[in-house]
């Protein structure tokens, strides 16, 4: 990630406004995003959330106990309805 100060950011802050996400630069076109942050960690999700910290415990029991799948595994179970 490249962090823009300055002239640039002014500029980059200029583009966005105007609502452009596709900008043209040495005639090659890129499109522009907005990456929304989480406001919580994992850590605070699994706090407030019982159910997330069970499942997780779960998963980590689960590849503990060596009882895991590869994804062509749980797609066979999935095309034999089992999942």
């Amino acid at each position: 990630m490249k962090k823009l100060e300055g002239n640039e950011a002014k500029l980059f802050k200029e583009i966005i406004q105007e609502d452009e996400m596709i900008v043209e630069v040495d005639g090659k076109n890129y499109y522009l995003s907005v990456i929304e942050t989480s406001e919580t960690t994992v850590k605070e999700d699994v706090e407030i959330d019982p159910h997330l910290k069970q499942k997780l415990l779960q998963a980590k029991k689960d590849i503990m106990d060596e009882n895991i799948y590869s994804t062509e595994e749980v797609l066979e179970l999935i095309d034999q309805g089992k999942v």
